[in-house]
């Protein structure tokens, strides 16, 4: 997705509309954390439109100015979010621009700041002008494209996180009418699962780094994280989104990959199928794990199909020449 359009769909994502300044008093008791997790199941409910997308929750990044970071294909997006607490410290303005600098160093295609309190006086603080002077101040930035929300856009947002359709965002523009459909969905736009045994497993997997396969132990935590993650998301996929697909979609998909399944297994029967032909594979169905074949999108499917049957026909007629000299 190029990343204009991500911007547009983030866009409509995030702006729900104005509140009533009322309506900004439901931010006063709701900590960093809750905030920071709400926006990032929001953003993984939604991720079918995001493209194929990674979202990242680290308190590391969050000490550079970044909650949260979207990478979708080339794109990369940060999330900062400002909460009640924050806002009351006295230097909470210069903590803001510092952490705006500091966001600069992620290389992030777009910034979104998100001021999460309530619009009230406490004392003789005034937030309403508080954030209006730190907004002002910001402006002066350069080098970074960001966007600023204030309180009653996030309210709207944060207190009833809605769900957005597809006819919505193809209505304001921001995405086109090639936009899956939800029946044509896949495992990979699930949300993240996060779940503690998976976590755990990438913990293991973390103590060898990037070098994790220099060693049989790496190996086998590289593969178990894997494994792991790749069951969980079948599991996700068939418990919540296989049952919502229409009886002739169910009926199309597995069709696909009963007939994929064939194709694989007439590939390998091939004569002159070796290591080199194995290793070609996985570009002829589309980079996804052959175990998660039967989990992947509609459109995937139909390509993997389309890709085996060319790819069989040609090792067919390598072994015809082969067998003719």
């Amino acid at each position: 997705m190029a990343q204009h359009k991500l911007i547009n769909v983030l866009n409509c994502l995030l702006n729900r509309g104005t509140t009533q300044s009322t309506e900004t008093l439901f931010f006063k008791d709701v900590k960093h954390d809750e905030l920071v997790n709400t926006l990032s199941s929001y953003l993984n409910a939604h991720r079918r439109f995001l493209s194929l997308c990674h979202i990242e929750n680290s308190q590391a990044l969050n000490d550079k100015g970044v909650d949260l970071i979207l990478k979708a294909d080339s794109s990369k997006i940060g999330f900062q979010i400002k909460s009640h607490f924050d806002v009351t410290k006295k230097n909470f303005n210069l903590k803001v621009k510092a952490q705006f600098a500091d966001a600069l160093a992620y290389g992030l295609d777009h910034y979104y700041v998100m001021f999460c309190c309530p619009i009230i006086k406490d004392g003789s603080v005034n937030f309403g002008m508080k954030m209006t002077h730190l907004r002002n101040e910001l402006e002066l930035f350069q080098k970074i494209n960001f966007t600023v929300y204030g309180p009653q856009v996030t309210a709207a947002l944060f207190a009833n996180p809605p769900t957005v359709t597809r006819n919505e965002l193809l209505l304001n523009g921001a995405i086109s009418d090639d936009a899956l459909h939800d029946h044509e969905l896949g495992y990979e736009h699930l949300p993240d699962i996060l779940d503690k045994e998976l976590l755990k497993t990438k913990e293991i997997l973390d103590v060898f780094g990037d070098d994790w396969f220099d060693s049989d132990k790496g190996q086998s935590a590289f593969d178990a994280y894997w494994d792991l993650q790749h069951r969980k998301q079948a599991k996700q996929f068939m418990e919540q989104y296989f049952p919502t697909f229409p009886i002739h979609i169910r009926d199309q998909r597995t069709s696909l990959i009963r007939d994929i399944e064939g194709l694989l297994l007439a590939c390998r029967n091939c004569k002159l199928w070796d290591d080199r032909s194995e290793y070609k594979l996985n570009s002829w169905i589309e980079h996804v794990p052959e175990n998660m074949i039967p989990f992947t999108s509609l459109p995937n499917l139909l390509k993997i199909q389309e890709s085996l049957q060319r790819f069989l026909k040609i090792n067919q007629q390598n072994e015809m020449q082969e067998t003719s000299t």
